[in-house]
């Protein structure tokens, strides 16, 4: 049973403490921002520095970090520790608690303007990271109540893979519109997926009974297993890694227009993460676990209620399987916005919706956001999401783009309750953005605001 806490504690803390962060979407200058809509640009080009050059880090889910830690006596202790009652910890639960990361790590970045100071394009290199989590309430009314009964649809699943992007914005319609379209060549470092579709406990006089049926499928080159010669089985522990090359390639695109309704009133429509990757079968194990395993030993108190079963993780072994080659679609994003610039584009009012399409499940975010710039080279941004109907956040961004850097930071952690480690504790959703890049080429044409006299040569 303790490995079993270890796995969920580890699950719930990973996910915490790390990946599109809206509050970003209306930043001008923000070298970033083409990943939203790659029809937006920056103010100016530039050459992004490795690693700092853009950080993004998102996390996003329906429950919260206070959802699974409690305050005892000055520490926090896990919804399953004894101080904690069943009614509390499992009462702010939902029927499907959900956990999600994003993570892009700039590896090098540049783009400039062309001569007409208008079409920019740009390339870019980065590190993706994705993971979901889906943790049922019956999961947890077992492991917490010792509760017999169902358990499904218990299921992580994660890849990562290197990004290297070619983006290309251009105007139209006598500059009212703007198109811009991003190729992404991607290869496929390592995946894995585990999914529980059955996994149902029952409570007999002297003994649990435990029958699962579930998959594994982990992909990565040089991945290998020699099952138990007994038993033919093997545990994840069982498995090799000697990784010298991507695990599989694909291909994706961003597609994104802006128009100019009115000369203050701009709209934005992008789709992100349209594509796939094909992973190759030698790299991947696959098994099954089809197990009805019975444990002994339990005793029933004397005041009749429910013991909770103590055994290890390790009894659930899997059966290899045949590997195949597969092709998964990436976790795909639309972006919706609306801007409205007053008082000569020094401050603009903005809404942005967002879906984004998961393993389990598709989240819906709005997002309303201030934009002071009152200078070309300064924004500074406030924003208030509404989460998926189920919570909200206020974000703030600051984005500085003189001639000599471009700067800029946009999270959602500053007015939240968090841990010492920065770690958010009431909200369920997460958001760092973080780039500083060197300026690059002479500043754009596409504002009319922003166009000075030296800048039209």
């Amino acid at each position: 049973m303790k490995k079993i806490y270890l796995l969920l504690a580890s699950l719930l803390l990973t996910t915490a403490l790390a990946a599109q962060n809206p509050t970003a979407y209306f930043m001008e200058g923000s070298t970033m921002r083409s990943q939203f809509n790659p029809a937006f640009a920056p103010l100016r080009g530039y050459i992004n520095i490795p690693v700092l050059g853009g950080m993004d880090l998102s996390l996003n889910g329906n429950v919260a970090l206070d959802n699974f830690l409690y305050p005892r006596n000055g520490r926090l202790v896990t919804l399953l520790d004894s101080s904690v009652s069943s009614a509390e910890a499992l009462g702010t639960l939902k029927k499907n608690n959900l956990l999600g990361i994003d993570a892009r790590v700039n590896i090098f970045g540049i783009g400039k303007f062309t001569k007409n100071h208008k079409n920019f394009w740009s390339f870019d290199m980065a590190l993706r990271l994705n993971e979901d989590t889906n943790l049922p309430l019956s999961l947890f009314e077992f492991l917490k109540r010792g509760q017999e009964g169902s358990i499904a649809n218990v299921g992580v699943s994660t890849e990562s893979y290197l990004e290297a992007a070619f983006n290309y914005s251009f105007p139209l319609l006598n500059d009212r519109l703007y198109v811009g379209i991003r190729g992404k060549f991607l290869a496929g470092l390592a995946r894995a997926s585990v999914h529980y579709d059955q996994f149902d406990v029952s409570l007999q006089p002297d003994r649990w009974a435990v029958t699962t049926r579930g998959t594994m499928e982990i992909t990565a080159d040089g991945t290998s297993v020699t099952p138990n010669p007994e038993t033919g089985t093997f545990e994840v522990n069982d498995l090799n890694f000697k990784p010298r090359k991507p695990a599989g390639y694909g291909f994706a695109v961003d597609l994104g227009a802006t128009y100019d309704i009115l000369p203050n009133l701009q709209a934005s429509l992008a789709v992100t993460d349209l594509g796939f990757i094909n992973w190759s079968k030698k790299g991947t194990v696959a098994g099954v676990s089809t197990q009805q395993t019975e444990f002994t030993g339990v005793t029933i108190p004397d005041d009749g209620s429910d013991p909770t079963p103590d055994f290890d993780l390790e009894m659930l072994k899997f059966n290899q399987t045949e590997s195949k080659n597969l092709s998964r679609m990436l976790r795909a994003s639309i972006n919706a916005g609306v801007e409205y610039e007053v008082w000569k584009h020094r401050v603009g009012i903005g809404l942005l919706y967002t879906a984004r399409f998961w393993e389990y499940t598709t989240m819906h975010n709005l997002t309303g956001s201030v934009n002071f710039h009152p200078v070309r080279w300064f924004t500074l941004t406030g924003s208030y999401s509404f989460l998926n109907n189920r919570g909200s956040s206020v974000g703030l961004g600051l984005n500085l783009c003189p001639g000599w850097i471009n700067f800029f930071l946009a999270t959602d952690l500053l007015v939240t309750r968090h841990t010492p480690q920065w770690v958010p504790i009431s909200q369920s959703a997460a958001n760092v953005t973080l780039g500083i890049g060197i300026p690059l080429g002479r500043r754009s044409h596409r504002i009319a605001a922003y166009v000075r006299e030296g800048d039209r040569k």
